[in-house]
């Protein structure tokens, strides 16, 4: 999933790659990473997009794209409720700061 943010995942197509039942590829899944699959995947689309817009001049739009999210409404949404802020407040913060750190391990970009 991660070398293909853009890709329309879902449980089942996961479970079949994994050879596994649905519910036992979430067991595992929720087991290692403490979330189910998709909730991985949203997270890592956040994260991903955070990265765009705090570090390129591409619109919200073209990141949202680039991790498979059409919907600049929807992407918005998630990216607001994993981060707290708006992908535009969140581009002016780290803008505005001139070092780029990641919100979740505080790595500088």
């Amino acid at each position: 999933m991660q070398a293909d943010l853009a890709h329309p995942w879902s449980l089942a197509e996961l479970a079949e790659i994994a050879h596994l039942s649905p519910s036992r590829l979430r067991q595992l899944f929720v087991e290692i990473f403490g979330m189910p699959p998709i909730a991985w995947l949203t997270l890592q689309r956040v994260r991903a997009m955070a990265r765009t817009i705090s570090t390129t001049d591409a619109t919200i739009r073209q990141a949202a794209a680039e991790v498979g999210w059409t919907n600049q409404a929807h992407a918005a949404k998630q990216f607001r409720k994993r981060t707290g802020r708006s992908p535009t407040v969140y581009r002016a913060a780290y803008r505005d700061r001139g070092v780029r750190a990641c919100p979740w391990c505080r790595h500088v970009c």
